[in-house]
């Protein structure tokens, strides 16, 4: 059964799509089959995986414009006869083994009424079936494409749509970025987790005779994925590093105590254990051990737009990519190093996840 993790936080501007699409892709490389969830009305995972098939994929003659995640669910929120139903979910592009469950600005339109159905607390049929559609259409490309691990990238928001998302995920990663506006969000969203599990165990029953009855179960905090800074001598600049500490002491005294009450933790040891997994000098604190950070990810401004240019993670770059993009001597010797960060670090973070998700369940 495939394993969902949800990059969840509500503040932007914290590279949820970014770190959703190179998660995806170093898990295939680690051997996995991967699904990538497009749950943000802004479609920017969509885009960045399908590349120069992005508009294709949506244009009005084409035969895959219906194939997205806003159009299988749509049916069931018209009230129409017609059951949610799988598609062939497109490859990224130079993707062997990441598919793609395609967004739709439409998406945000379904807002409204998955919040009057979690609202009524599935006393009304008409619209009993609408907190598990999402999760209907999911599983369906999951067993569809034998997914082992999905990832769903959402919209910075704690509306119903998000909460719905949460509450389908098996776990979640929260991404910051060193400003005071991330430290800042973790009391809130420590809130309203705390909400949403009470609502799903006070009223996730009422929807278990729908068509589409909501997952049971909880959503496990994964860790926090730290990105958008500066290095100085292969570590976070100095402000950067402070502000980075502050929201680390922030997770393990605050946010964590606030999830461990709700059950959306997993055990003590199998974060224990994915802390013994090495990180790059670039990507670790260097002052304390972090029981709950699964990595420091500095900013690879241009290297990032290699990537982009070329389809592809930052750490498939290869020669051929940086002789076309006219790269020579102490720049490409520059690049090719931070590709080779890029690429241990994102290694090791997805091997934590695969440790801290395994040790629970295996």
């Amino acid at each position: 059964m495939a394993k969902r993790i949800l990059l969840f936080n509500h503040k932007g501007g914290v590279g949820k799509t970014t770190s959703a699409y190179n998660i995806g892709w170093k898990l295939t490389q680690q051997g996995y089959r991967v699904l990538l969830v497009d749950g943000d009305s802004q479609v920017n995972l969509t885009a960045r995986s399908l590349g120069d098939r992005f508009e294709e994929h949506y244009d009005e003659q084409s035969d895959t414009r219906l194939n997205n995640i806003y159009d299988a669910v749509r049916p069931i929120f018209e009230g129409r006869p017609a059951p949610i139903e799988a598609f062939d979910c497109p490859l990224a592009e130079n993707g062997e083994r990441l598919f793609v469950l395609p967004g739709h600005p439409d998406l945000s339109s379904l807002e409204g009424q998955i919040s009057l159905a979690q609202e009524t607390r599935g006393t009304l049929s008409v619209t009993k079936n609408l907190p598990g559609a999402l999760h209907r259409i999911i599983s369906l490309e999951e067993e569809r494409h034998d997914i082992d691990y999905s990832i769903i990238d959402i919209n910075p928001g704690l509306g119903a749509l998000n909460q719905n998302f949460f509450m389908i995920s098996d776990s979640f990663i929260v991404p910051t970025n060193p400003d005071p506006f991330s430290l800042m969000s973790l009391k809130t969203l420590g809130l309203e987790i705390e909400k949403w599990v009470h609502w799903k165990e006070t009223f996730g029953g009422a929807f278990s005779d729908a068509t589409y009855p909501l997952p049971t179960g909880s959503t496990k905090f994964l860790g926090a994925l730290h990105s958008r800074f500066n290095r100085h001598k292969s570590k976070a600049a100095g402000r950067y590093h402070e502000r980075l500490s502050q929201i680390d002491d922030r997770i393990e005294t605050e946010f964590v105590p606030k999830l461990q009450p709700s059950g959306c933790l997993f055990s003590l040891e199998a974060y224990v254990q994915a802390a013994l997994i090495e990180l790059p000098e670039a990507a670790r604190d260097p002052d304390k051990d972090r029981l709950y950070a699964l990595a420091r990810i500095p900013d690879f401004a241009q290297v990032s737009h290699i990537a982009a240019e070329f389809g592809k993670p930052v750490f498939n770059i290869d020669d051929e990519d940086l002789k076309e993009a006219d790269l020579r001597g102490n720049v490409k010797s520059s690049v090719q190093e931070n590709i080779k960060t890029f690429d241990s670090i994102f290694d090791a973070v997805c091997t934590k996840i695969v440790t801290i998700i395994d040790h629970d369940n295996g």
